[in-house]
């Protein structure tokens, strides 16, 4: 994933909250990590925004009751969201 990304920059780092731009990403990738989150346990809050259409760089924002570190949320999410993919280009490559 990092040759595809530029590298994220951390602006926000505490025990209960993470937040990072990522420029070149918009949509796609902000709605698939927040909504992964969202599902995990101590998380209390997990959004993302594009600061403009043609601007293509993502905010990401994932918050946590303190119980867990919200950079271990995203590292755990996207594993499940590289499995995933994994899963669904397997699935395509046999349906061919």
């Amino acid at each position: 994933m990092s040759a595809i990304l530029k590298k994220p920059e951390i602006v926000v780092r505490t025990d209960k909250e993470l937040r990072i731009k990522i420029e070149g990403e918009s949509h796609t990738l902000g709605n698939l990590i927040s909504k992964l989150a969202a599902k995990k346990e101590h998380v209390t809050m997990s959004v993302y925004y594009v600061e403009h259409p043609l601007k293509h760089v993502l905010w990401l924002t994932i918050r946590t009751d303190g119980q867990v570190d919200p950079l271990k949320v995203l590292l755990e999410v996207l594993d499940e969201a590289q499995q995933y993919l994994e899963r669904f280009q397997k699935e395509l490559e046999e349906g061919k």
